[in-house]
């Protein structure tokens, strides 16, 4: 699986991306929700740690995990897993790809330009 991170107004290609967030981002007509990625209190006091305890409630086997990103994999080819803030150290996408590296030993990078195609 290849699979990557990042925000939304980043410059990865947007056919690619995946909401992760708990509310869509309006200006992407037509993106893919993996409401299962979405954290339920992205405003708690203790954000990671809330969030954490989601991903290991709702995905509490590394294969219910596997089978969740083989969904999101048939949908969108290489997807870009997104969400609201530029910072990945200030987001709720870190933890996630760190919980995929542990759970299924699949690396989760942050997106960057230079992984565009050149003409």
């Amino acid at each position: 699986m290849d699979i990557a991170i990042s925000y939304f107004q980043s410059k990865a290609p947007n056919e690619r991306k995946v909401c992760i967030a708990k509310k869509p981002f309006r200006f992407l007509p037509g993106l893919m929700k993996a409401e299962l990625f979405a954290p339920s209190n992205p405003w708690a006091k203790d954000w990671q740690s809330s969030y954490l305890s989601d991903l290991k409630s709702r995905f509490p086997t590394p294969e219910s995990l596997r089978v969740y990103l083989e969904g999101i994999c048939r949908e969108r080819q290489n997807p870009i897993l997104c969400c609201y803030e530029k910072n990945p150290a200030e987001c709720h996408r870190s933890i996630l790809a760190a919980y995929i590296q542990e759970k299924l030993g699949i690396t989760v990078p942050e997106w960057t330009p230079e992984q565009l195609p050149t003409l």
